[in-house]
């Protein structure tokens, strides 16, 4: 909580993608560090939820999904 003076949420988070150029039914390899993000209402749940809000039932996000060598 320390990094953000306020929680972002589904909806800040949302209008930061479309920001950045994201839009409905655009296709988003997504790979992001929940603590790199501050303080997030919603936790996991709400940084998958605002990609698929953007990018609506026609568009696609793809998860990383390798296996780490760690």
């Amino acid at each position: 909580m320390a990094r953000a003076d306020e929680p972002r949420t589904v909806g800040t988070l949302a209008e930061d993608l479309r920001t950045l150029g994201l839009g409905e039914g655009s296709i988003v390899f997504v790979h992001s560090s929940l603590s790199s993000l501050g303080w997030v209402a919603g936790r996991p749940v709400a940084v998958i939820q605002s990609p698929l809000d953007v990018l609506g039932p026609e568009g696609t996000l793809v998860p990383p999904c390798g296996v780490s060598d760690r």
